[in-house]
């Protein structure tokens, strides 16, 4: 009789084990981002910005760190302070940008973004540039990003 009990536990051990995977709210494990796009900047123009959010699905922090845009001499991370005066400044944010576990951080006009300094080459709409973006722990991602105008802001349609 005690074999059977022990028998019939065994298979109630295993479907406690077996539960859904709690979803994060990023919709992966991994590092997502989204609304990458980039403003146009023509001939003659020294520099862009860019613009995307991230979430973090990963059980670890993580930090964005620097990207690479194969079109610009540089790119760094900058952020947007409005000072006593109400004017505004850019400056370069040294430790990256803290990507909190299973939240969603955006790189914005007015605040965080990365900054495309010494142009090389026109950005123009309709095209897609290829930027690298840099983690303290997740791999490098290269990802597309949608031009814009230079009046254009908010969320893309994609």
């Amino acid at each position: 009789m005690k074999s059977i009990a022990v028998a019939a536990f065994i298979p109630v051990l295993l479907l406690t084990g077996c539960g859904e995977k709690t979803q994060s709210p990023c919709g992966s494990d991994e590092l997502v981002v989204s609304n990458a796009w980039v403003r146009e900047a023509g001939q003659g123009q020294p520099m862009s910005a860019a613009y995307l959010s991230i979430c973090n699905g990963t059980n670890t922090s993580d930090r964005l760190v620097g990207a690479s845009f194969d079109a610009a001499n540089t790119a760094e991370i900058h952020t947007t302070t409005i000072d006593e005066n109400n004017v505004a400044r850019m400056a370069r944010m040294e430790n990256g940008v803290p990507l909190p576990i299973g939240e969603s951080t955006n790189l914005a006009p007015g605040s965080a973004h990365l900054m495309l300094i010494g142009l090389t080459d026109t950005i123009e709409i309709g095209s897609d540039p290829m930027i690298t973006l840099e983690f303290e722990n997740a791999p490098p991602i290269t990802l597309n990003f949608e031009v814009r105008g230079r009046t254009e802001v908010g969320h893309s349609a994609h």
